[in-house]
């Protein structure tokens, strides 16, 4: 049952990066919030397509994520790999384009899936 999937997503701990430079800005969690949103069809598109390979697929599923002060994710990786490997490349992929309104900022992000 993934056709009306939504995505709930909150984000566990957004630390700031190491000191690096004093106007170094970080994120607020409402910040983390709205990108991972604004991203949610795509996150949404990779649960479709595991689901397909995996029917009892399901989560926690989370994320870090690293990111420059202009708001560039540098890096992302599953925090845990999941059982679909494709899953995890997708959802990876989304967020290596995700764009932050500032940074740097070092974050861990659960991505969770509402089957509405």
């Amino acid at each position: 049952m993934v056709a009306g999937v939504a995505i709930v997503l909150a984000a566990l701990g957004a630390r700031a990066a190491p000191p690096a430079a004093a106007l170094s800005k970080g994120l607020s969690l409402e910040q983390i919030r709205g990108v991972m949103r604004a991203n949610a069809r795509a996150f949404n598109a990779c649960l479709t397509a595991a689901t397909r390979q995996r029917k009892q697929f399901h989560g926690p599923f989370v994320y870090q994520i690293v990111v420059d002060k202009k708001g560039k994710v540098t890096s992302a990786r599953p925090y845990q790999p999941s059982a679909v490997a494709a899953f995890d490349r997708c959802v990876v992929g989304v967020l290596l384009h995700a764009k932050f309104p500032g940074g740097p900022a070092s974050v861990e992000t659960p991505l969770v899936f509402d089957a509405d």
